[in-house]
């Protein structure tokens, strides 16, 4: 098979999960994230303002153009206002923030648009027709007064869980859209209609798909076989790529991210 249609199988026991996923978790207060409003009135809970957040990796210097990676969270049963970028071990500077330590990423912004309004409790309503290309303007906007800037070329469009669920929310506002030049789908849903919006991305647009498949049933078959057949169709097969990872434990579903990330991130952002 070649190798751009390749399913990976990467074992992930023991050491080998320790040799990709972060060696610590280092505990943040939110003072260094940067929170702006954005679209606060349909994603927030009445109580809740700013629904974006954006921190830079300290590793950038004002002046710079830098690569946003944005990260849409799964559901918000909590309603935790900026979910991770929020202070918790799950927080995108406790991933992120270690591979700058390690010299694996280059300067880069990461930004999470949170939602804590009644849309974030199901699947089906999670980010509802998310505007890609609004976001990234907000998030420029707020480092401006900083002296960064966003390099609207290098965008990575991130979803986990929920949040790649539903056609018209979340990652598939993504799929097609001139601000994203990359699609990271993070252990979403998986279904052949899921798997044929995702393949049949602009032929520039490179998609990436990462899951495990210990927790959450989900429709494997279809999905596999209809993204690899429709990949190998492509004009550019090479910008497609699905991952398998095989996890055991009883959290791998929010497992995933870091390692995800800790895979993905280096050859996206490289130093």
């Amino acid at each position: 098979m070649p190798t751009w249609i390749l399913t990976l199988l990467l074992g992930m026991q023991g050491a080998a999960a320790q040799s990709v996923a972060p060696r610590h978790y280092p505990t943040f207060d939110t003072t260094d994230v940067v929170p702006f409003p954005f679209d606060d009135a349909r994603l927030l809970d009445p109580r809740h303002r700013n629904a974006g957040g954006v921190w830079v990796t300290p590793n950038a210097q004002p002046g710079m153009r830098l690569p946003l990676f944005i990260y849409l969270h799964g559901l918000n049963r909590a309603r935790i206002p900026r979910r991770w970028l929020h202070g918790s071990h799950w927080d995108m500077r406790t991933i992120v923030g270690p591979m700058v330590a390690d010299g694996l990423v280059g300067p880069m912004a990461v930004a999470v648009p949170t939602t804590t309004g009644d849309s974030a409790q199901q699947e089906r309503t999670i980010y509802p027709t998310f505007d890609v290309a609004g976001f990234v303007r907000a998030a420029d906007e707020a480092l401006a007064p900083q002296g960064f800037r966003i390099d609207p070329t290098r965008v990575i469009f991130s979803a986990h869980s929920a949040s790649g669920c539903a056609l018209r929310n979340g990652l598939f506002a993504g799929v097609g859209s001139p601000a994203a030049q990359t699609i990271l789908d993070i252990d979403c849903c998986m279904n052949a209609g899921f798997a044929r919006v995702l393949a049949n991305a602009p032929p520039s647009q490179r998609v990436i798909v990462v899951y495990q498949d210990w927790m959450w049933r989900r429709g494997y078959n279809d999905f596999i076989n209809t993204f690899l057949s429709l990949s190998a169709r492509s004009p550019n097969p090479d910008a497609r790529t699905l991952e398998r990872w095989q996890m055991q434990g009883i959290d791998v579903h929010n497992d995933i991210v870091p390692i995800a990330l800790r895979r993905w991130l280096p050859e996206l952002v490289p130093p």
